[in-house]
């Protein structure tokens, strides 16, 4: 099978995977095509490095925290790998897909979880621990919503952007979550994924708004 490295290109992908991670992901996508590794096993590999990250952040020392942070980027690195290599050999499909998203739902429990236990660790206070699980419930809930938005192909009639305008929160969150990390700002860190989670209530806003509008289309329908 002949291979193009324009098979790898994501339709509606943001302007910081294009700018960042690609460039390093396609190259490596090209390469492991070449071997057997498949795009589910490098999937699975992102969780072992996430939980990693998780471990380091756990320790709760600045310089635990910075390795911690390696290893969340080379999770958000492979995260991109495995998708590239799906498309670029032609191996993407449904079971994939649901690999890929669950895996990106164990990133988010190791990165929050191991910063909420260092945290702890540190302040011996059990308030880190209840925002920690907030954090992981309210990045959780999120997801749901949004994919809730996707199959219910409500995306882009609810989107107010284009694909390269719309706000690339999912890139946007992990990293800005990991440099607070890095920068021993741990507190701020869960805060900042618990308030931007909060996103989720204009989803479901728009989402009623939407039915609104097609349950008036199908009442004029039939009047």
């Amino acid at each position: 099978m002949a291979y193009t490295q324009h098979k790898m290109k994501k339709e509606g992908e943001n302007f910081i995977a294009k700018s960042t991670y690609r460039p390093i992901s396609e190259p490596i996508a090209m390469l492991l095509s070449k071997t057997n590794i498949t795009p589910n096993q490098v999937s699975f590999l992102s969780v072992a490095s996430s939980a990693v990250a998780g471990i380091f952040f756990s320790l709760g020392e600045w310089q635990y925290l910075a390795i911690g942070y390696v290893f969340l980027q080379l999770t958000l690195l492979l995260d991109h790998i495995d998708g590239n290599l799906a498309r670029f050999t032609g191996t993407s499909n449904e079971l994939g897909q649901w690999v890929d998203s669950i895996t990106n739902k164990f990133h988010k429990f190791f990165f929050i979880f191991g910063a909420s236990i260092g945290i702890f660790k540190i302040t011996n206070s059990y308030g880190y621990l209840l925002l920690g699980s907030a954090a992981i419930f309210s990045w959780f809930y999120l997801d749901y919503i949004s994919e809730t938005k996707t199959r219910l192909k409500f995306r882009k009639s609810l989107s107010l952007f284009k694909d390269s305008e719309r706000i690339p929160l999912a890139i946007l969150m992990p990293n800005i979550f990991g440099l607070l990390v890095l920068v021993n700002k741990v507190q701020l860190a869960l805060w900042f994924i618990v308030l931007a989670s909060l996103i989720w209530i204009k989803h479901i806003y728009k989402v009623i708004k939407q039915w609104g509008i097609e349950n008036q289309r199908q009442v004029k329908s039939l009047g």
